[in-house]
């Protein structure tokens, strides 16, 4: 059970890990004079993107990685765009033949995880993850520490939202919408590998400093559940603006940098507006990358794109 876990874990971070650390994107969410931003008039997670050099129409349709795509049955508009457009872009395109090598930079070398944290802090920890997974932390004593908040925080997400989670039967939309563009012989363009994201995830702080955040987690737990239930709940209704608030109202127990949207955003738009002008582009990737100033939806209209909000159903 542990591994599986583990292993979704990775899948979904990048929408998890934003939610029970910080809101990294809050950062950067500081409006700047002249500059295209989100308004209440963007809630939805569905936009057209025309203008400047495009010769077609592309999308992006904002995801959200636990939900499988049973949920797209409501979204005949999306459903209409992605199999018009002529390819499609996602985060990452799944390897099996690379998990065993993500896996491998979750674990701790030459050093354990009860070595990282205070004596005083290992009982709570244990008796969290017994509570939780049904695993001591002697058993998790190689992992890292963020691999074991996202263990903890996966548990916890997928017990609170089991009805809403159950209800759409499928594949996790990022995989179904990667996996139907190459059944209908398209092509896919991944934004990023499966090894730079893991490397992200696992080598961008250092374990001293997960330590810390494990501990902000488990002390937090409560309010961190009720933050991520909040999100999804966002997502189902589809309030981009709302998520961005919410970006907003959890800085102050963030203390990262923003390495994971903001950071990643600024490279994606590196190559996003090549890929949306060559050919029509179905962009599927994280939602809280569109969201707020620094999200892919305002930067695109900086860049002199337009950028009109969709709905996804009739």
């Amino acid at each position: 059970m542990q591994r599986n876990l583990s292993n979704n874990s990775l899948y979904t971070l990048f929408n998890l890990r934003l939610i029970k650390y910080a809101f990294l994107l809050a950062l950067a969410c500081v409006p700047k004079p002249g500059k295209a931003q989100q308004t209440d008039k963007d809630k939805t997670i569905f936009f057209a993107v025309t203008g400047k050099n495009l010769k077609d129409t592309s999308w992006i349709y904002g995801t959200y990685h636990l939900i499988n795509n049973g949920y797209l049955l409501n979204q005949p508009n999306v459903l209409r765009a992605f199999n018009k457009a002529k390819g499609t872009v996602v985060e990452i395109v799944q390897d099996s033949s690379k998990i065993a090598g993500a896996m491998a930079m979750g674990m701790l070398k030459d050093k354990t995880l009860t070595s990282l944290l205070p004596a005083s802090f290992i009982d709570t920890l244990d008796k969290e993850l017994k509570a939780t997974i049904g695993v001591s932390t002697a058993q998790m004593n190689q992992a890292k520490p963020v691999n074991v908040t996202l263990t903890l925080s996966m548990v916890d997400l997928m017990r609170n939202n089991q009805a809403m989670l159950s209800k759409y039967a499928g594949k996790p939309l990022d995989a179904w919408f990667a996996e139907e563009t190459k059944m209908n012989n398209k092509p896919i363009v991944p934004l990023e590998t499966v090894e730079g994201q893991m490397d992200l995830i696992f080598n961008k702080t250092s374990d001293e400093k997960q330590a810390e955040q494990l501990k902000l987690f488990v002390r937090n737990k409560t309010e961190m559940s009720q933050i991520s239930d909040q999100l999804i709940n966002l997502w189902i209704a589809q309030d981009l603006p709302a998520m961005s608030k919410l970006y907003d109202n959890m800085l102050a127990i963030s203390g990262e940098e923003d390495y994971l949207l903001k950071s990643r955003n600024e490279e994606w738009l590196k190559k996003l507006p090549k890929m949306v002008e060559e050919k029509s582009t179905f962009v599927a990737v994280g939602a809280l990358h569109l969201a707020g100033p620094a999200g892919l939806v305002a930067q695109l209209r900086n860049l002199g794109y337009t950028v009109t909000p969709l709905k996804t159903a009739l």
